[in-house]
């Protein structure tokens, strides 16, 4: 994790700025009566946007965002975020300045924006999200967050029968039946979050049940919770299970104590090309209709004040937020690997 957090800051220190960093500037914070005329016509001119994202789900928010912006050609690369920043960090040290925007998570935003890759900027509608939600110099704006714990399929488990809290995960009777999706910010932020709640040698205990990794992301292992081929995931997203119920599957998602919470967040790209239509993607991101997708269409809570919150029953745990999280990230992945054993 540091390795990569100084890979990072180095591959930026010897970049030499490609871009109009004033007027991207002058782009990202506009506040003026005119703004949303100015930004469409300077994205009328730009006519594309590139965003980077790890929301597997994003497709329905890019399809009303076109909606809005028809003659913007959108191109959308998906990725987890230790692959997001591997890629800006060989871009921009190559002096090639692709994305525009950012949607993403917590573990990847933070180093983007600590390596500069991030601008400034305002939007009208940061004004509907509380302090907590923006990152230094307003480089980011957190506006949704997904919960992780157990998710299961009900045809191969009963409900009455599934495990209630993490405890009841060191139940004989679950012995090489516990699901685990093995990526490796997944698998090492639901052992952080099980640390904290739990302890570590809990962690320990839970190792000896010989869980079945699973070395695919979030989405991809829920898929193999609808099909019944991984009945029990421990560290299954709660906006995956809400997807997939929603489809029709027969699955369910349960906490089974306090839960990681995955916040996402939208960026501005410090070296974007095309900074106008940026500035329209993150306006829309913020918005209302798109927060109200992610809500009612994809199953995650959002961090707007105007709108519902986060599921009183459940306590988030907001793993990066804590000012230790690089050097816990160390400890909880070296947890992981002695517990589960090491990642691929």
């Amino acid at each position: 994790m540091r390795s990569l957090a100084f890979l990072f800051l180095l591959a930026f220190s010897g970049t030499a700025a490609a871009a109009d960093d004033a007027a991207i500037a002058k782009i990202a914070t506009y506040q003026g009566s005119d703004r949303q005329a100015m930004l469409e016509a300077g994205a009328r001119s730009e006519a594309a946007l590139t965003i980077y994202t790890v929301g597997a789900q994003i497709d329905p928010l890019i399809t009303a965002f076109s909606a809005h912006y028809s003659w913007l050609t959108v191109r959308v690369l998906k990725a987890d975020g230790p692959a997001i920043v591997k890629r800006v960090t060989e871009e921009y040290k190559a002096g090639v300045y692709t994305v525009d925007a950012y949607e993403t998570d917590d573990y990847g935003i933070r180093l983007l924006q600590e390596g500069g890759a991030l601008a400034s900027f305002r939007s009208p509608e940061m004004t509907a999200y509380p302090p907590e939600a923006f990152g230094p110099n307003n480089s980011w704006v957190m506006m949704r967050q997904d919960l992780i714990s157990l998710g299961f399929n009900t045809k191969s488990v009963a409900p009455d029968a599934a495990p209630r809290s993490n405890k009841d995960l060191l139940d004989p009777k679950w012995k090489g039946k516990l699901g685990i999706s093995a990526s490796v910010t997944a698998i090492t932020t639901w052992v952080g979050a099980l640390a904290l709640s739990e302890g570590e040698d809990f962690v320990r205990r839970l190792g000896k049940q010989d869980l079945r990794r699973y070395n695919l992301g979030g989405r991809a292992v829920a898929n193999l919770v609808v099909s019944g081929e991984a009945p029990l995931v421990v560290n299954a997203r709660q906006s995956h299970m809400f997807a997939s119920r929603k489809d029709g599957a027969p699955v369910e998602w349960r906490a089974l104590g306090p839960a990681y919470a995955s916040v996402s967040g939208v960026a501005f790209a410090g070296k974007a090309p095309h900074p106008h239509a940026a500035m329209l993607f993150v306006d829309f991101m913020l918005g209302r209709e798109a927060q109200t997708i992610y809500t009612e269409e994809l199953g995650y809570s959002t961090l707007r004040k105007d709108m519902g919150g986060t599921d009183a029953n459940v306590k988030p745990l907001y793993l990066t937020l804590r000012p230790d999280f690089y050097r816990k990230y160390e400890e909880w992945q070296d947890l992981s690997d002695e517990a589960f054993g090491p990642g691929k």
